[in-house]
């Protein structure tokens, strides 16, 4: 996700790629490098405990982990990632939607139960209603090829 948002947004842009496994930021590093990409910074944190100061990045992304987040580090990641948009900033999540046929809705959720995400079948109800606690303007698209979905929320220009 790092280095698609990298290819894409104006030179002047930081683009900062964030996770807590050092083996992720390492295939980002070599596929950025690939790619020709230098101007990535690379940190390695918790989403839960984002080492950023308050209000200062325009948009913040998540690709494929609120499901993977236990309930109470999900909450804890979102409330960070208010914290560190600025006012009116918003905040894009890619997450898997859930399958349509029987048989991948079935290993679906099962692969929930063995990651033992706390709380990700609720989410996969509720997921407007939690970003909506936290971001306004929330909305979800699924993507056309109807196994992805994109989750969006603004961060409200009050403090």
């Amino acid at each position: 996700m790092t280095r698609a948002l990298a290819e894409r947004v104006p030179a002047e842009a930081v683009v900062v790629g964030l996770d807590f496994s050092r083996g992720m930021l390492s295939r980002g590093v070599a596929a950025a490098r690939q790619a020709g990409l230098t101007a990535i910074c690379w940190v390695q944190a918790d989403a839960a405990a984002l080492p950023f100061k308050a209000g200062v990045y325009d948009v913040a992304t998540c690709a494929y982990a609120l499901y993977e987040l236990k309930g109470t580090a999900r909450e804890a990641m979102l409330c960070e990632v208010a914290r560190v948009l600025l006012p009116g900033g918003r905040f894009l999540a890619m997450e898997h939607e859930v399958p349509p046929r029987p048989l991948l809705q079935l290993l679906f959720f099962v692969r929930l139960v063995i990651i033992g995400a706390e709380g990700a079948r609720a989410f996969l109800g509720g997921e407007i209603h939690e970003l909506g606690r936290v971001f306004s303007q929330v909305g979800k698209e699924v993507l056309p090829s109807g196994t992805s979905k994109i989750l969006a929320g603004t961060k409200s220009c009050s403090p």
